[in-house]
């Protein structure tokens, strides 16, 4: 099957679309405005993206999507990415909603699906625990049978939008090791033994310890199969590490735009900066970066929506992605000197989520790991 990584006429209408909507609606303000708000995101901004259909651009028909291609939504979160847009679409829609529509029930999806697509509700990930594992084996979050549910008892870190969440997806351990033995639970914020505390991070993103003692959920709450969850979970995140390095993409953009616009602007001993050949070696690493990623990442998406293995593909964009989002951002500071890290000047922003899109949904050598493993199956 020959390899096309060029948008079709529609998908390039949404990337059009998309980048007019966030450079109207997400200045660089309002990503200052919500680092470390009180507010999770801005929840008018999130019911305007519902409106324009692209919650649920994903879901099945039957359940108020539009059953759109994964390519389809790629422009999405290159543009949210290029403007820092302050909203959960990777954690709620490309993790959170995913993993309901793969693995709910009939009853769970009627009941989550439809109000996630209107932005009335959101469901985000828990997996995480205090060791840092990122695969299966870091998940040891125990839950014990108990009559027909199950009790959860144990802590989850870095969970997104938790202090607004309707449900937490949280991941754990009903018996077995490494990926045997792992379960899903739909689990209410609210409920019984459930504590949430916002942690502070350096890119300012609403994450949160959660503590789960000894809560009970009922049956009708397992997400999937009891004790099977590990191979579903893992496709999803590996789909949602593709949408973040589409993110890093969009970022580095406008990182490299801002770079070279400084470069051309910025005079020095009587002519600009970038005229000394230093300084295009730095935008030239930008541009390097960026475009390795772009292409890693969309022969990523090509292949999810081919209906290919596409966990090598995933891991490498994801890879090139976290390496990336530090490059691109040093490379950019070094044509800027002391200026870069004023906090009034965009470019520290972009810095601070690279940081952020660096360690999340797994590292390099994490990724380098599982391609390898891909590779030698």
């Amino acid at each position: 099957m020959a390899i096309d990584l060029n948008f079709n006429e529609e998908q390039q209408l949404i990337c059009n679309t998309a980048k007019e909507f966030f450079a109207k609606r997400c200045p660089p303000e309002l990503a200052r405005k919500y680092e470390n708000s009180t507010e999770d995101f801005p929840r008018e901004l999130w019911k305007e993206i519902a409106d324009l259909g692209w919650l649920g651009m994903t879901f099945p028909v039957e359940y108020d999507g539009l059953g759109c291609s994964f390519l389809d939504t790629y422009g999405i979160y290159v543009e949210a990415g290029r403007s820092l847009a302050p909203v959960p679409l990777l954690e709620a829609i490309g993790i959170g909603a995913a993993l309901v529509a793969r693995m709910g029930s009939a009853d769970q999806k009627q009941a989550l699906l439809p109000a996630i697509a209107a932005g009335d509700k959101l469901v985000t990930l828990a997996i995480m625990e205090p060791d840092g594992s990122y695969g299966a084996n870091g998940v040891t979050l125990t839950a014990v049978k108990q009559g027909d549910g199950f009790v959860l008892d144990g802590t989850k870190l870095l969970v997104a939008c938790a202090g607004t969440a309707d449900r937490l997806i949280v991941a754990a351990r009903t018996g077995g090791a490494g990926e045997d033995g792992v379960t899903l639970f739909l689990v209410d914020p609210k409920a019984a033994g459930v504590s949430i505390e916002r942690t502070k991070n350096i890119g300012g993103y609403p994450l949160y310890a959660v503590t789960l003692a000894k809560v009970a959920v009922s049956a009708a709450d397992v997400l999937g199969a009891v004790g099977k969850a590990w191979p579903a979970t893992e496709a999803v995140m590996m789909q949602a590490a593709v949408l973040q390095s589409a993110m890093v993409v969009g970022a580095g953009e406008r990182v490299l735009e801002i770079a070279v616009g400084y470069a051309k602007e910025r005079v020095q001993f009587g002519q600009p900066i970038g005229r000394h050949q230093a300084v295009q070696y730095l935008c030239t690493d930008v541009a390097i970066a960026l475009r390795n990623t772009s292409l890693l990442t969309l022969h990523a998406a090509w292949k999810i929506d081919s209906g290919q293995p596409f966990l090598r593909e995933a891991a490498l964009a994801k890879a090139s992605a976290s390496k990336a989002s530090a490059k691109m951002t040093f490379a950019a500071h070094e044509v800027h000197a002391g200026i870069g890290f004023m906090i009034d000047y965009d470019l520290q922003l972009y810095t601070m989520r690279g940081k952020h899109w660096e360690y999340n949904l797994g590292d390099a050598r994490h990724h380098y790991e599982i391609a390898v493993a891909q590779a030698a199956a």
